[in-house]
């Protein structure tokens, strides 16, 4: 599971699923999740598994190794009789930004805590899970979990320590952003590539995928330079499509789903390519669908308009339709990260954009009505007392 799935008409579509996993299995079976660091741990998630278990990376690429350290616990409540205790403490924190990065940014110590406890003898799962902003439910915050083979106090110590170290980082674990105007005189100075961080329109966070903030302010402040740029945007693919490749077209760009946030760009541009949106990933190698997808010149700009969202936190949708990010002066990451080789590790700068949408790293501008409160940075001033919460599956059975 991930752990911050929204829905319709459930606040924690995770707990019920388990919920009703519990109620069809019974009491006495096993249940172990694995889990996002984004997950937000509910104790409905907590009451009805046996056991979490979390990544240890951000960005995410231990996705196998996660399912199998779940998959091993569970054999071990099966075939050795551990009996897990899990202690949470919630802290009233959110954050974003290249600290969370756990190779290089402090949250990483939080990580080596959580592995410690994983290595030593009777540690069966830990991690600092930082939840999702974008999921505003009344669970909503961040949680140090530790689960051990019936040691309470350790688990209880553990999570404490995580929780108050996580605190103490909280507002260096926030994104550094410039604005829009900004972002493009940097970009404008800086030789070589620019990266531009869209986090604010992360399709892999929940976003729409259909902002033209970035693109508006290129055209609008005169930048001289190339960019490129993706845009979920189906009724300009369908104009593309109806024109065919060389063809040149008039249509609105962008806010075709999120109109109150994305006011429709009108642009003219340059059919340059045609594709049903099915490709390869350069992650890990699945397929993904972004639809029938048009890429479009306009002026000096290359954009990649999809019918579908997909993932970008690689360069997957660029490479499959012809476009390689080092020959653009500017590219834009609608993704928070990605891994270091697929854009830091040969871009000139980052730079994080203070853009609107619905997955802004500028947490305040959300508008949180559900979870918590208070809550930082929305409220500056929290306070945190660190509270451990016991779970265990073990004592419920046997009684």
């Amino acid at each position: 599971m991930h752990g911050a799935m929204c829905a319709a008409n459930e606040l924690d579509p995770e707990g019920y699923l388990l919920q009703e996993t519990r109620a069809i299995l019974g009491e006495a079976i096993p249940i172990v999740v694995s889990l996002d660091l984004h997950g937000i741990v509910t104790n409905r998630m907590l009451t009805h598994a046996d056991a979490l278990v979390g990544y240890h990376t951000y960005p995410h690429n231990d996705f196998f190794e996660t399912g199998e350290r779940a998959a091993k616990l569970l054999l071990r409540i099966l075939n050795e009789g551990v009996k897990p205790v899990t202690a949470v403490v919630r802290v009233p924190a959110l954050v974003r930004g290249d600290e969370l990065i756990t190779a290089t940014g402090k949250i990483g110590a939080r990580v080596r805590e959580a592995q410690a406890v994983e290595a030593a003898p009777g540690g069966l799962s830990a991690a600092m899970f930082w939840g999702n902003p974008f999921t505003d439910v009344p669970e909503l915050c961040s949680h140090s979990l530790v689960v051990t083979d019936n040691d309470q106090a350790w688990a209880e110590r553990v999570a404490t320590e995580m929780a108050q170290g996580f605190w103490a980082d909280r507002a260096a674990m926030q994104a550094p952003l410039v604005s829009l105007d900004e972002a493009v005189k940097i970009a404008e100075a800086t030789p070589g590539t620019t990266i531009l961080i869209d986090a604010a329109d992360a399709t892999s966070s929940g976003a729409s995928g259909d902002s033209n903030a970035i693109l508006r302010a290129l055209i609008e402040d005169g930048y001289s330079k190339s960019a490129l740029i993706p845009i979920v945007d189906a009724p300009a693919v369908e104009t593309a499509f109806a024109a065919g490749v060389g063809a040149t077209i008039t249509v609105p760009l962008g806010g075709s789903l999120d109109p109150a946030r994305f006011e429709p760009l009108v642009v003219t541009g340059v059919v340059r390519m045609l594709s049903d949106g099915r490709f390869i990933n350069e992650s890990h190698g699945t397929e993904w669908y972004a639809g029938d997808t048009a890429v479009l010149e306009v002026g000096k700009h290359i954009v990649v308009v999809t019918s579908r969202q997909v993932s970008l936190y690689d360069r997957s949708l660029f490479l499959a339709h012809g476009q390689d990010p080092t020959r653009f002066d500017a590219v834009v990451q609608k993704s928070p990260h990605c891994q270091h080789k697929f854009f830091a590790a040969w871009a000139s700068k980052l730079v994080g954009v203070d853009a609107p949408g619905s997955t802004s790293a500028n947490l305040p501008y959300l508008g949180h009505t559900r979870c918590r409160r208070p809550m930082y940075p929305m409220e500056p001033t929290a306070t945190f007392e660190p509270i451990v919460e016991v779970f265990s599956r073990s004592e419920r059975i046997t009684q």
